[in-house]
């Protein structure tokens, strides 16, 4: 939360709600609401057992977190980039960001 309101102002409110990924069990969402407006910033939750047995490990006695900052989402907002997916075109032209 204070990640999110040193960057985007000390006046937007920072939320966490309920979400399902199907790697995480519980998962959540991070959503900040600045200049009037809700953006989803990221997600996390705790890693789902049949993730940690896919990779080798024991769910029993190993457990795991997962998240994402949304990395993507403070140069959208502090540069005005309209759509996420310029981030992973993979077009060089794009650099400007």
């Amino acid at each position: 939360m204070h990640f999110y309101k040193k960057v985007l102002g000390e006046d937007a409110e920072v939320e966490f709600r309920p979400s399902f990924f199907p790697f995480v069990e519980p998962g959540l969402e991070v959503h900040a609401k600045f200049k009037g407006k809700w953006l989803e910033m990221g997600g996390a939750g705790m890693i789902h057992a049949n993730v940690l047995r896919n990779a080798g490990f024991d769910p029993e006695k190993v457990q795991g977190f997962a998240f994402g900052l949304g990395l993507e989402r403070i140069p959208m907002v502090r540069f005005g980039v309209s759509d996420i997916r310029y981030f992973h075109q993979g077009d060089l032209r794009l650099n400007q960001f």
